[in-house]
């Protein structure tokens, strides 16, 4: 399953009212070339047969269904970088690459 944060919902709806968007937001994971890790990819698409649907605090998600085992427990987040720098941030124990936060 995937996880939303807060920030990344409201995010994503704001994107969607101001485009009047009526797709769902796909959710694309491939190996990063330079890398071990993932590349991870969003945008709005059409549903098809080989997809899994979502709905994610009031967000229509896809995914491929090829792609559930290495987004299950996925969290997407939406994060300021540097003034008014901002982005998406995929947080994926799936990903070889993922750092667990330490407490």
């Amino acid at each position: 399953m995937i996880k939303l944060t807060e920030d990344a919902a409201k995010k994503i709806a704001s994107q969607i009212s101001a485009s009047n968007e009526k797709d769902p937001l796909r959710i694309a994971v491939t190996q990063h070339s330079k890398h071990k890790g993932f590349q991870y990819l969003m945008g709005f698409d059409k549903k098809t047969d080989n997809d899994n649907l979502y709905d994610v605090r009031g967000v229509q998600i896809i995914v491929n269904n090829d792609l559930a085992d290495i987004i299950n427990g996925m969290e997407v987040d939406f994060v300021e970088v540097e003034g008014e720098e901002s982005q998406f941030i995929f947080k994926n124990p799936n990903d070889p690459t993922y750092k667990a936060p330490t407490e």
